[in-house]
């Protein structure tokens, strides 16, 4: 039965109900306004966006009278605007699984009519979704990269003032380095570093992985060095310095030095806390240090040290999908090498479903041939 057949007169709209309902169990009515909404590691706000910097986010949190609150850019995990096209949040929901295309697809349906009626920070969170879906898919496919690169460029140059714009700095360097060109990549991620202090340490630590990549190792662990001591005054610098702590490993690995990494690791994993729920990048770094641990103890020769850092990747802590997947990788071989054929036929099953476009997945098909 509809609203109109309780009622005898017309449809009665859907905020109408939530608000009846809202009454009926007890609900604060300013709760089911519709309102902007900002995700933190820590919690999820709901109220308005009064201002925004690429530094700092000024909110005003739903039924609160005193001064709104300042939000640095290293803290939001995600950002909706009550005003933005409804296309555009599911657009944003897509990117955040990794279907990039998909979210491509949703953001082509949005209508100029509705950009029209749009505010400027909404239609700025549409040229954002758009030119990050793009991006990522660019580097995922390894395709495009040119147009890509140049849809961020654009969004850099038309909304200098959006609290997305070192995120964007970012992505530019990813896909310069994807394009082959290190160099322009290494200038874009410098750029982050007059930004607050969690980007200033990520700013060394991703000059340091480009380095590392580039194969100069000895440099990339100096800069590595360099980072660790830069002051982490909050929960971002925080996690910016557990995620150099991890990349100084890696270059010990690679300077053919897997004992020192092993401990280095071991330190890190044993002084972490467990983050919370939300606090999905800090899960996706300790995804990452068990993978490394599991790279160091392979390169030591302990097999069996090995197996247990990926089967802690695997069983406890999977949230980052390229450390699950060389996780599943690996144990592929292990499994082998020790004689359980099953559990090396279920890892690979699990890989070539889960990650099917992911590198592990190829080399997986590589060495079977």
């Amino acid at each position: 039965m509809t609203g109109a057949d309780r009622t005898g007169g017309g449809p009665v709209s859907p905020w109408t109900w939530l608000l009846a309902c809202g009454l009926l169990f007890g609900w604060p009515a300013h709760r089911l306004v519709a309102a902007d909404r900002v995700v933190t590691a820590a919690a999820t706000l709901l109220g308005e966006v009064i201002s925004m910097t690429p530094d700092t986010l000024e909110f005003r949190v739903q039924g609160s009278t005193g001064r709104p609150q300042q939000i640095t850019a290293s803290e939001i995990v995600s950002l909706v605007l009550e005003s933005e096209p409804p296309r555009v949040t599911e657009a944003r929901r897509l990117v955040g699984q990794s279907e990039y295309q998909a979210a491509l697809d949703v953001i082509a349906e949005v209508t100029p009519v509705e950009l029209e009626v749009a505010s400027a920070a909404a239609r700025g969170e549409y040229a954002y979704v758009k030119a990050l879906a793009a991006g990522r898919r660019a580097i995922a496919t390894g395709t495009e990269l040119a147009a890509a690169g140049a849809g961020v460029t654009d969004f850099l140059d038309r909304f200098s003032r959006t609290i997305h714009r070192y995120e964007m700095l970012e992505l530019a360097g990813d896909l310069e380095l994807a394009a082959g060109r290190p160099e322009a990549a290494l200038a874009r991620y410098r750029q982050l570093a007059v930004g607050p202090p969690s980007l200033t340490i990520r700013a060394a630590r991703r000059e340091a992985e480009t380095l590392l990549k580039l194969g100069r190792a000895a440099e990339a662990a100096s800069v590595f060095s360099a980072a660790a001591e830069l002051p982490a005054p909050d929960p971002a610098s925080r996690r910016e310095r557990t995620a150099t702590t991890i990349g100084a490993a890696e270059c010990l690995i690679a300077l053919d030095r897997p004992d020192e990494a092993v401990k280095r690791v071991r330190q890190l994993l044993a002084l972490v806390e467990p983050p919370a729920a939300a606090d999905e990048e800090s899960q996706r770094q300790i995804a990452r240090g068990y993978a490394t641990l599991g790279r160091a103890s392979l390169a030591a020769g302990r097999e069996q040290d090995a197996l247990i850092a990926y089967l802690t990747v695997d069983l406890v802590h999977s949230g980052d999908p390229l450390s699950h997947a060389e996780a599943l990788f690996r144990l592929v071989e292990l499994w082998n090498r020790g004689r359980y054929p099953q559990r090396a036929g279920e890892a690979r099953r699990r890989l070539e479903a889960s990650y099917p476009d992911s590198p592990w997945a190829d080399l997986l098909d590589r060495t079977a041939d």
